[in-house]
């Protein structure tokens, strides 16, 4: 399948046990203080007040530790029911206000110039008409407003995923799990081009694109 496919095939939702079993591997020591590092490098230079979404936020991990920084009004969006569910707890027991919908990327329920920060990660190579996902995004920026999109690279080497995976401090029966699952979401996944080209057939035109080990992170502006 090219990596520049506008339409992909449907992933098994993230719902009950699957949903519940992802969130507890994903909330170690160490990637929860990962996502702390992750809030304050995203919001680098947005001002106190701004409007944030996350898009399929799973567990709400990372929104919350966006909510947590006090200066920015945070709201999260996914597809799951589980998830949503499991977020939403996670920030009461957290004392942080998120707002946490139900919803479709392909049709987000927000009017547009909404947002001033649009965040997705580990999520984008799952989203079936990713070029209507870009549109949505772009759709409910404010004009000047960055969508960043985290995910896996195609380009990911076999190394490249064992030591994320490590790096996750999971046990070895998870760990193989994860890799194992990983592996097969790669192909999913884009390459540096590939992205380049959805984004122009999009409505932001352009990205800028950076690589890193399995990852890769993609910046859209809204002029």
């Amino acid at each position: 399948m090219p990596d520049v496919a506008q339409q992909r095939f449907k992933m098994p939702q993230m719902e009950g046990a699957m949903a519940r079993w992802y969130a507890v591997q994903r909330r170690s020591g160490s990637q929860l203080a990962g996502y702390r590092e992750q809030a304050v490098t995203l919001t680098e230079g947005l001002p106190s007040g701004a409007d944030v979404l996350e898009v399929a936020p799973g567990p709400g991990y990372l929104a919350i530790e966006l909510a947590r920084l006090g200066r920015f009004r945070v709201t999260g969006l996914d597809i799951s029911h589980t998830f949503v569910e499991i977020a939403s707890e996670n920030a009461r027991r957290a004392g942080v206000d998120v707002e946490f919908h139900r919803a479709d990327v392909e049709s987000l329920p927000f009017p547009a110039g909404t947002f001033d920060l649009i965040v997705c990660q580990a999520a984008f190579k799952n989203f079936r008409r990713p070029v209507t996902a870009l549109d949505e995004m772009h759709r409910v920026l404010r004009p000047g407003g960055t969508a960043v999109i985290q995910d896996m690279s195609r380009d990911a080497t076999r190394a490249d995923i064992r030591e994320e995976v490590r790096r996750m401090r999971l046990n070895r029966w998870n760990a193989f799990a994860t890799r194992r699952t990983l592996a097969m979401l790669r192909l999913r996944a884009s390459t540096r081009g590939g992205f380049e080209q959805l984004a122009a057939r999009s409505a932001f035109g352009t990205c800028a694109v950076q690589t890193a080990g399995m990852n890769m992170e993609v910046r859209l502006t809204r002029s």
